[in-house]
């Protein structure tokens, strides 16, 4: 059996052919469109909540031989769960994507370390990989994008979304902020003096920020004065992208941000790159849900 705390790497899981040996869940997993099977599972982990918590008595009910997170450290420590998975003999594999290309390496490892069968996700990426390539290849612009989540929390250059903007033929301007985090928050002043010169804004939903919340956000920054000093918002070119769990995320740590490059190729170059809603359907076939 298997214990899988993100969301992201359940879908990876699934899509290996591994989701009947998943025991364990996230609640955030509980709204994936790609894993409605799951949502019954017995809950490791909260925090969708403002109280953030491990459910430690349910690992040691399922006893799991496999347990599956990211590196980043949220309901708990990696010591934590390296001293738990020692106590019942699981093993424990913790990843991180700083690059499209370590998704793909990490679905790989899952595959191996699941026994799954890597073939169709493998074909996937590397197929629709090569032929974002040859699309950036032949372009000349390249614009600068800053990704936001939650208000003026910008996504830096240690977040594989970052990536999947450079392969977008964008520039990620979040890569000029120093730091091994993730996200990191700014004041609305400092973010104006650093990225006034962005040519694109992008706001990121999430499990906690509705699309709706967001357009209220964009109307704030269109209304605003000082917004408008970023080129960005002047120009109108901010957009509202999903990065929840819904059917329209594709912003995320999983196999979902190959049509989120389709996504954001699309947004900034126009008819360049291809509508990212056909990669979205393949990839949702491929977890046996409507696309």
């Amino acid at each position: 059996m298997i214990a899988v705390f993100p969301a992201s790497l359940a879908e990876i899981v699934k899509l290996v052919g591994k989701a009947d040996e998943i025991a364990g869940v996230n609640e955030e997993i509980k709204l994936d469109y790609c894993l409605p099977e799951l949502k019954k599972g017995p809950v490791i982990g909260r925090y969708l909540k403002r109280t953030k918590k491990t459910y430690w008595n349910v690992l040691e009910e399922i006893k799991p031989r496999l347990i599956l997170d990211f590196k980043v450290e949220n309901l708990h420590s990696s010591g934590e769960l390296y001293s738990f998975a020692e106590r019942i003999n699981a093993e424990v594999l913790l990843l991180d994507f700083l690059t499209v290309e370590d998704i793909i390496e990490g679905s790989r490892l899952i595959s191996e370390k699941t026994d799954g069968d890597f073939s169709k996700l493998g074909e996937f990426y590397e197929r629709h990989l090569s032929k974002i390539t040859e699309i950036s290849e032949s372009l000349e612009e390249n614009p600068k994008v800053v990704m936001l989540y939650r208000g003026i929390n910008v996504v830096t250059g240690t977040n594989v979304i970052s990536d999947a903007v450079e392969k977008a033929h964008a520039e990620s301007l979040g890569k000029r902020l120093r730091t091994e985090r993730k996200v990191y928050p700014l004041k609305k002043e400092d973010f104006v003096r650093r990225f006034n010169d962005a040519d694109h804004l992008f706001l990121l939903t999430s499990i906690l920020t509705s699309r709706e919340k967001l357009e209220e956000i964009r109307g704030e920054m269109f209304d605003s004065a000082e917004w408008r000093k970023v080129k960005a918002v002047d120009e109108g070119s901010v957009h509202i992208v999903g990065s929840a769990l819904d059917r329209e995320s594709f912003m995320r740590w999983s196999p979902r941000l190959i049509p989120g490059i389709y996504q954001i190729g699309r947004l900034v170059h126009g008819r360049d790159f291809p509508d990212w809603r056909k990669p979205a359907k393949e990839l949702y076939s491929l977890c046996g849900v409507e696309g």
